[in-house]
């Protein structure tokens, strides 16, 4: 499947249905293809570097997709970058691509270096009739080894990494992930913001299959009982979100099959799902199908599913991860790499057409993460730990570093520690995640102080609203606790244990 030329038939055939729905606006098919072409034309005269990312910012409007296939129809790779991130952090990925242009789909602080196309000028090129729209021209496009849309993810550094997702790969994951649905022209939920790349299964899914995609932003987020109410308005069929999220809905009464009869499929991702979920929702949604899959960010949003039914609820209390989809594999390794029998754990390691292409000018991370098998097949090392049974299905048990996953989010506790350790008054810092029923629930801080300063509540708030600054709000620890020394073992290394009993 090429998605470029999928989107552009969809337009031409079925222009006026709706692409993509927010809560105040929408768009249809045959205007997003208007509007992404006036755009792209403008990028083409923007003098930009061939192949120059070029980040976008902003949240759930109908302006990021327009510049998304934009950036595609000319020849760029997309950065989106979410109006929650901090501006240190939107800064340090700007300044990572070395773009001079920002899309800046909402208001942003300015980023010196970096020339802002806001949303008026977006408009005024999109909108203008008087404008040639190019929609029949020849476009630079990319090409099967072009980078499709770099996604940010935490790193141990303290600065975020780019995830080089390519074309091919893109098309290769829409290859088989229609297949988790039933037909075309269906109408999905759209939770997670476009910085995240669980929003590439719903959008692009959305996108492939002629569909409609409609998109909760982060005040319907916060009020659970309007988002359900939205999804009732827009008939969602396909439900796509952390299990955070439906577990988070399912503190509605109203949030079930009776006030939502055309939710049939809810598709997870981000984060382990639990039999308790499982259960809730098969209470609630007695017939919909709950399908559980599993993959990280530098293997295109997801690589395995499985459907929980509910003799696997009865017989598992390590929920499978599925089957790998056709054209990857994924296998336990040990700790110098070789492949385990199966049923044995190690690490997971995935090999197939949708690992991507390393890590933005980051060679060493790179060389440590990504490989190519004995076969040359592009492979990369999950850090997830997991057994592979002898029929294919894939359990994943948990992390093998210091690596976590929250409501979704993959993060690095060496990168909030990191941050931390900037802040005035802060001699050391440690992370620890805070588990509920085996997953992680939220992050506390353990804080060493310098000398002379206080324990007060306001110097914990003042820690929190500090590092808020530097790292997203979903990476800032819910609980700070602050200490004069940090326990020790008796062989003189950090007591880990010591200090989860104090969060």
């Amino acid at each position: 499947m090429d998605i470029i030329a999928e989107i552009k038939t969809i337009a031409k055939e079925d222009p006026n249905r709706p692409a993509f729905v927010f809560r105040r606006e929408q768009i249809s098919y045959g205007e997003l293809w208007k509007r992404s072409c006036r755009l792209a034309l403008h990028l083409l005269g923007e003098g930009l570097d061939p192949k120059q990312p070029v980040p976008v910012y902003g949240h759930k409007s109908v302006w990021m997709p327009v510049c998304f296939l934009a950036c595609s129809l000319s020849g760029h790779t997309y950065v989106p970058m979410d109006v929650n991130m901090p501006n240190g952090r939107i800064t340090d990925i700007v300044d990572a691509v070395a773009s001079p242009l920002v899309l800046a789909t909402e208001e942003m602080a300015e980023i010196r270096g970096a020339h802002q196309m806001n949303r008026q000028v977006l408009e005024e090129i999109c909108l203008g009739d008087a404008r040639p729209a190019g929609e029949d021209i020849s476009w630079p496009g990319l090409a099967a080894d072009d980078i499709h849309y770099m996604i940010f993810t935490s790193g141990s550094t303290g600065k975020p990494k780019g995830v080089k997702v390519t074309h091919a790969n893109l098309n290769a994951y829409l290859s088989w992930s229609p297949s988790l649905v039933e037909g075309r022209r269906g109408i999905f939920l759209n939770q997670a913001p476009f910085s995240f790349d669980l929003s590439v299964m719903d959008t692009y899914t959305g996108l492939a299959t002629g569909s409609t995609v409609v998109c909760l932003d982060r005040d319907l987020i916060r009020d659970v009982t309007s988002a359900v109410e939205f999804i009732r308005q827009n008939g969602v069929h396909y439900w796509v979100s952390t299990p955070s999220f439906a577990d988070l809905a399912m503190g509605e009464a109203c949030f079930d099959a009776k006030r939502l009869p055309e939710l049939s499929h809810f598709l997870f991702c981000g984060e382990p799902l639990t039999p308790r979920t499982v259960r809730s929702l098969r209470e609630r949604f007695p017939d919909a199908r709950i399908i559980n899959t599993y993959g990280p960010t530098e293997t295109t949003v997801c690589v395995t599913a499985a459907e929980i039914t509910d003799e696997i609820l009865k017989t598992e209390s390590l929920l499978p991860v599925g089957y790998a989809k056709p054209g990857t594999e994924v296998y336990a390794a040990d700790a110098e790499g070789r492949r385990l029998p199966g049923g044995q754990v190690g690490e997971l390691i995935i090999n197939g057409d949708t690992v991507a292409a390393g890590y933005y000018h980051n060679d060493k991370q790179t060389a440590e993460h990504f490989f190519r098998d004995e076969e040359g097949i592009a492979s990369y090392r999950t850090g997830d730990m997991g057994y592979v049974r002898k029929d294919g299905m894939v359990y994943c048990s948990g992390r093998a570093d210091g690596q976590v996953k929250l409501h979704g989010y993959r993060i690095e506790l060496g990168d909030i520690e990191k941050n931390l350790l900037t802040l005035e008054g802060v001699d050391g810092a440690v992370v620890l995640p805070k588990l509920r029923d085996g997953v992680v629930h939220s992050l506390a801080a353990l804080v060493l102080q310098k000398e002379g300063w206080d324990s007060s509540y306001a110097r914990r708030k003042y820690i929190r609203q500090s590092l808020g600054e530097r790292v997203p709000s979903y990476m800032v620890p819910k609980k700070v606790v602050l200490l004069n020394a940090f326990p020790m073992t008796m062989n003189g290394k950090l007591d880990r244990k010591a200090l989860e009993e104090l969060i």
